[in-house]
């Protein structure tokens, strides 16, 4: 098996393309995305055939922890990439657990690609506790909102993200949720056309960066009066371009191929 370590805005994930997901993947993903005894991911993502017309790979993903998760906005466009970098294609129908979205490749220079996703269609997400239940120590809220991108996110806003304690603060907002969970975001609106953000990701904890949360949190924050349709997330990996539209979300950023791997087949 092959193993190719991507970064997207920081977000580092495994990727493998492979005729089946093998039936021990959760396990493989708690091995090989391990700091300290694999490669030190986020995520493992298998890329395998699609039986579908029109479809052209599909999707799946597990986290660091080894639980499954419907999408990543950031992994798969890492995933696009080696597709991208392997083919003459500059467009792709991905199939991902929340449904088919379009990737289409912006530009490729070496390592580096720049890659636009339609994200879809953003909902209401899951019910949203009293603002009290949400409190914690680090946090001073403003407002806070849920909404559903293929996944559930929660996007609270804050007074300021300085003393943010999101390692403390994102798995006690997490755990009104369970069993299911949420990622949990704290958002700043910098200007109409800017917002920062910081990450506690279902599965994967503290994160440099989230694509379907920062396709969340500028659905939420347009939806809020606190920014424009286009606008830049401001990530600790870097910066992404959402556009919004008819219900919709554009999100596009950056993803580089870091290093591959050789392991031995697990079937």
């Amino acid at each position: 098996m092959q193993l190719v370590k991507y970064e997207g805005l920081g977000n580092k994930f495994l990727v493998t393309i492979a005729d089946t997901v093998p039936e021990e993947s959760s396990e493989l993903a708690l091995k090989f995305c391990d700091p300290e005894n694999g490669f030190d991911a986020d995520g493992l993502i298998f890329g395998t055939p699609s039986t579908s017309s029109g479809i052209d790979i599909h999707m799946t993903l597990f986290n660091a922890d080894g639980s499954s998760a419907e999408i990543s906005g950031n992994g798969i466009r890492c995933l696009a990439q080696e597709i991208f970098s392997k083919t003459e294609e500059t467009s792709l129908q991905i199939l991902t657990g929340s449904g088919v979205r379009n990737v289409n490749l912006d530009n490729l220079n070496g390592e580096v690609a720049k890659i636009s996703v339609d994200m879809g269609t953003v909902r209401d997400g899951p019910d949203l506790p009293l603002l009290d239940f949400l409190n914690h120590d680090s946090i001073e809220i403003v407002q806070a909102a849920t909404a559903d991108i293929g996944n559930p996110h929660v996007v609270i806003e804050v007074e300021t993200l300085e003393g943010v304690d999101v390692a403390g603060a994102g798995p006690h907002i997490e755990s009104l949720w369970q069993p299911v969970g949420i990622n949990v975001h704290f958002l700043k609106a910098e200007s109409r056309t800017a917002f920062s953000m910081l990450t506690w990701e279902r599965g994967a904890g503290v994160t440099a960066a989230c694509g379907t949360g920062a396709s969340a949190c500028a659905y939420v924050a347009n939806g809020w009066g606190l920014i424009e349709e286009s606008s830049e997330a401001l990530m600790a990996g870097g910066v992404a371009q959402v556009q919004l539209a008819n219900g919709k979300v554009l999100l596009t950023g950056e993803s580089i191929r870091v290093t591959e791997f050789e392991v031995p087949d697990h079937g």
